[in-house]
């Protein structure tokens, strides 16, 4: 028998828990840039699976027509019991029952009718962005389309940031962003190897073990809390 950790005891308990799952609100998440390469699929794998470990029923939609969703999460539903379904989004059509958890991986330079639609099915925009110059410029342009279409429920998330920026740093970025009227996120995901690895494996970072893949899973379960608290 595989002893668990701390961590795990906890995610169990408040899995079995009825308060737990009932108290709360549907979600309907979607995940979404302008920019291609900045996260969006490895966000809704592992976002997905934290929220299903919490025994909440699950269900990862893969709205990008090249399926990268499915592939990162072939693995997770027969590898591990949780209530997490993974399809794409014609599939899911008439297909969800009675799930009221949803994480949608939106398809790459979404144009505004999509986005229209988006905000408007949306109860959270996840928008993830490194500190790249870049990926903030892009950024900045989707937050500006976001707002033309009426959307005030999406937020920035810093992602695929290198783990050795400073803390300061990384408040400085935060809040410059914040400074455009740019909402963000006080959680951040580090770019850790061990993304690739479970990706590759078609699991989640929360179904590894080591040091590293600790440290990654805390970073999304912390960035899941801030999401179940607003």
């Amino acid at each position: 028998m595989i002893a668990l950790t701390t961590s795990e005891k906890k995610v169990k308990t408040l899995a079995s828990s009825p308060t737990m799952k009932n108290s709360v609100s549907p979600l309907l998440v979607s995940i979404l840039n302008q920019k291609g390469g900045v996260g969006k699929t490895m966000l809704a794998v592992n976002l997905s699976y934290a929220l299903a470990k919490r025994g909440l029923e699950t269900i990862l939609i893969d709205g990008d027509p090249n399926r990268s969703t499915l592939v990162g999460a072939r693995s997770i539903v027969y590898s591990e019991e949780v209530p997490l379904r993974v399809m794409s989004e014609t599939a899911s059509v008439g297909q969800t029952g009675a799930c009221r958890h949803f994480l949608v991986d939106t398809k790459a330079r979404p144009d505004p009718v999509d986005l229209a639609e988006i905000v408007q099915r949306s109860t959270l925009i996840i928008i993830p962005c490194s500190t790249k110059q870049d990926e903030l410029r892009v950024t900045g342009s989707t937050v500006k389309l976001l707002d033309s279409v009426g959307s005030i429920k999406h937020r920035v998330v810093l992602n695929r940031v290198h783990p050795n920026n400073r803390e300061d740093t990384l408040l400085s970025f935060k809040a410059g962003l914040r400074g455009q009227g740019i909402p963000v996120f006080d959680s951040v995901i580090r770019d850790y190897a061990v993304y690739d690895e479970a990706f590759g494996r078609g699991l989640s970072v929360g179904q590894l073990r080591g040091k590293t893949a600790e440290k990654a899973w805390t970073d999304i379960q912390q960035l899941l809390e801030e999401i179940l608290r607003d």
